[in-house]
């Protein structure tokens, strides 16, 4: 749910499930993982600057067309931007040169100078509160060409498990603090029940909606005995394979497939941390990229 390229990961492990092995659908996520980081178009490294914008808030972008690197948000309204972002009536409000531009300029990327260009999407700011998102992306960042690539622990098949699957029939909402100081609410699905290393488990799932009807995918925000020792400090994230119908009876988790928030290597995001806590040295998944 919550990984920059989680839909795709999930798709190669669908379409592939014929022709490849776990392990090998597995490698095969790592190289889209690595393109979502550096060379995709608008790739995460390639994120020059962001804002996120409440309601009644106008964001100004500024830089010097000939440098990208220099391409900023400042709050307020300036008279030298190449676009205006406002967030009015639970609805982006763009303007470019002075010009308005429909909300949906912003999927599919708006051209600011060589090289530069901007998306954003609505967000939740806060329970309840809607905001804006805008990234302004370089093509020539630094952070994306330095980049080495994804860490992972070697995959092991003793880290996809089935679970029983207990619903929430409440459906209870749960608030996290995020990396940006702000507030994000996710509803708590039920539990993952299994077995891992001899131990019982019961992993919290969530989803982003409260309607059973419309709940397609689950995430689990965990943190475990390597925590701030090999994997991230803040926590890891790991979804849940497709099932058919909510609320399913059973679900696959592989934690191979275990990621880092965005806000890992990037300070641009706004990410959950993790409270859910698994009592083993959870050996599979992504590493901490800072503990090198």
């Amino acid at each position: 749910m919550w990984k920059h390229l989680a839909a795709a990961a999930l798709l190669v492990v669908a379409a592939d499930a014929k022709t490849l092995s776990p392990a090998d659908a597995w490698k095969a996520s790592l190289k889209e993982d690595n393109a979502a980081w550096a060379s995709a178009k608008h790739a995460i490294l390639k994120i020059n600057d962001a804002a996120y914008v409440h309601e009644g808030e106008t964001y100004s972008l500024i830089g010097e067309p000939s440098k990208s690197a220099t391409w900023h948000w400042k709050k307020g309204k300036d008279a030298k931007a190449a676009l205006t972002a406002s967030f009015s009536g639970g609805k982006p409000v763009l303007s470019k040169d002075s010009k308005p531009l429909p909300a949906e300029a912003l999927g599919k990327g708006i051209d600011i100078a060589p090289g530069v260009d901007v998306t954003g999407a609505v967000t939740q700011m806060s329970p309840g509160q809607s905001g804006l998102r805008i990234m302004v992306f370089d093509q020539e960042n630094k952070a994306a060409k330095a980049f080495k690539g994804v860490d992972y622990f070697a995959y092991d098949p003793s880290y996809r498990v089935t679970a029983s699957f207990k619903p929430d029939p409440k459906m209870t909402p749960h608030v996290f603090r995020t990396s940006r100081g702000l507030d994000k609410q996710f509803f708590h699905t039920g539990d993952a029940v299994f077995t891992l290393q001899s131990k019982t488990i019961t992993l919290p799932l969530y989803a982003d909606d409260k309607d059973p009807a419309k709940v397609t995918s689950m995430t689990s925000f965990f943190t475990d005995q390597l925590t701030g020792k090999g994997a991230y400090q803040a926590g890891r994230y790991v979804d849940v394979e497709p099932f058919k119908k909510f609320p399913p009876a059973s679900v696959t988790i592989d934690f191979n497939y275990a990621y880092n928030p965005n806000c890992a290597r990037s300070s641009f995001y706004n990410c959950p941390f993790a409270v859910d806590f698994i009592p083993l040295a959870m050996k599979a998944g992504e590493k901490d990229p800072h503990a090198h």
